[in-house]
């Protein structure tokens, strides 16, 4: 999980949530937490509440939950939620339903923060533009419509509440241009062909590079002059070196779960949005996470697959999982 944007005011705070503010700040200094963490915490509660502004049950319980969360992101496992539920005289569930609740408020408003930065980057208004006529095609070829939609339940099924905007992305991208069909092709190979006089040379090298996108969890192995990060993908088991605007909030041995795109000159690649960030201290977390998703998933599907075809059908799968663990 990426560090939430700082710098958020607590002045608009109506006097019930600036108590439970109190009460965060109050506990965290108690024990003797630092300056940062404390800020920290006030920032996850405060854009909490200016994302979602849903504010019911026990102020200690809300507490609760945010120094939970803190502990997630900071990776202090003793902040476990029956030990904070002793402290603040509530119950395990109640903290439980309430940090699940403030994380996906906050990787609602990321998502839609991230799509504003692909944008700028990743989707230029050409890219913009082009794509839609992907997805526009899509949606309206007989061909592919009830194919795209049985694809997407069969990924999805019934959502409540609506996933994230750049799941949805990713899980698009990965149906229109990563899955091979039966007759070796893809869909985005039956869009290029059917529209080859009608595409701009931009449009066009922009679907051939996303077509040669792809799908990966890495780590990051050094941070190199020029804004390059150089990665390993666990996935496939070989190093990339990705090209960034800035490399001010990434560390060395953070592990990002990102769709990467070839960069157009010398090997290199960029992020097509970065998804997923977790600081160091989160990977143990991650590899026991994934490896009892990986456990799970071959015991339930009878066998176990390797290779490019099973990573981009799982890689969604396994995303998905995970942000919800």
């Amino acid at each position: 999980m990426k560090d939430y944007t700082s710098g958020h005011s607590r002045n608009f705070l109506p006097k019930p949530q600036e108590e439970v503010l109190n009460q965060i700040i109050a506990w965290l200094r108690r024990h003797s937490f630092s300056s940062e963490d404390i800020a920290k915490a006030e920032e996850i509660w405060v854009r909490y509440i200016k994302e979602s502004g849903n504010y019911r049950a026990n102020s200690r319980t809300w507490a609760a939950a945010v120094i939970y969360l803190l502990g997630k992101i900071r990776g202090h496992k003793w902040l476990n939620q029956t030990y904070l539920a002793k402290s603040f005289s509530v119950s395990p569930g109640s903290i439980s339903q309430r940090w699940q609740q403030i994380h996906r408020a906050l990787r609602e408003a990321e998502g839609r923060e991230g799509m504003q930065e692909a944008a700028e980057g990743f989707f230029t208004p050409v890219a913009a533009e082009v794509f839609r006529k992907l997805m526009s095609y899509t949606q309206t070829s007989e061909k592919w419509k009830n194919y795209i939609g049985e694809v997407f339940f069969q990924f999805v099924g019934v959502e409540a509440p609506p996933l994230p905007i750049d799941l949805i992305l990713e899980l698009l991208i990965f149906i229109t241009c990563d899955r091979t069909l039966p007759e070796g092709k893809k869909i985005i190979d039956y869009f290029l062909a059917e529209n080859a006089e009608k595409l701009q040379p931009e449009e066009e090298d922009f679907l051939q590079n996303i077509k040669a996108s792809r799908f990966g969890l890495f780590r990051v192995e050094a941070i190199r002059p020029g804004s390059r990060l150089l990665l390993t993908d666990f996935y496939r088991e070989n190093e990339v070196e990705v090209l960034v605007g800035e490399t001010g909030q990434i560390e060395r041995g953070d592990i990002i779960m990102s769709r990467i795109i070839p960069a157009g000159k010398e090997g290199l690649w960029r992020f097509g949005g970065n998804l997923v960030t977790l600081r160091p201290s989160a990977a143990k977390d991650l590899s026991d996470l994934a490896g009892k998703w990986f456990w799970d998933f071959s015991v339930a599907n009878k066998g176990w697959a390797t290779g490019e075809s099973f990573i981009q059908e799982n890689s969604f799968r396994f995303w998905r999982w995970l942000i919800g663990h």
